[in-house]
């Protein structure tokens, strides 16, 4: 019989406030892509199963890492066990953040079928 996860512990006011600016610096970021900072990409080898991932990171966008390029997927430090795809940044990513950040909510559930929790 598998378990359910067991939940995450309510946000700090420190999770609260890195979420918060990393939802504006996104925001920034979107207006303005020179905004995004230095480029990163670094490769993952996976051992079991084997195989890997290329994640790209950005100077200016801590904690938000794209996996595989532009047709895979992305996720943030701030929202862990949660994925999105290039669409669902501006429309789900961004307002989970925010309301991490000013409510100090986690999303429990995926408001289109890309998000899996």
């Amino acid at each position: 019989m598998k378990r359910a996860p067991k939940p995450l512990p309510p946000p700090t006011d420190e999770e609260r406030r890195v979420a918060g600016e990393a939802a504006r610096a996104l925001r920034a970021a979107i207006a303005d892509p020179t905004t995004r900072g230095a480029e990163s990409v670094v490769h993952i080898d996976l051992a079991r199963p084997r195989r890997g991932e290329w994640w790209t990171t950005w100077a200016n966008l801590p904690g938000f890492v794209r996996v595989n390029g532009y047709g895979g997927h992305y996720w943030h430090a701030c929202l862990p066990g949660w994925t999105y795809t290039r669409r669902e940044i501006v429309a789900e990513m961004i307002p989970d953040l925010e309301a991490l950040a000013e409510h100090g909510m986690r999303p429990t559930e995926a408001t289109s079928k890309g998000a899996v929790a």
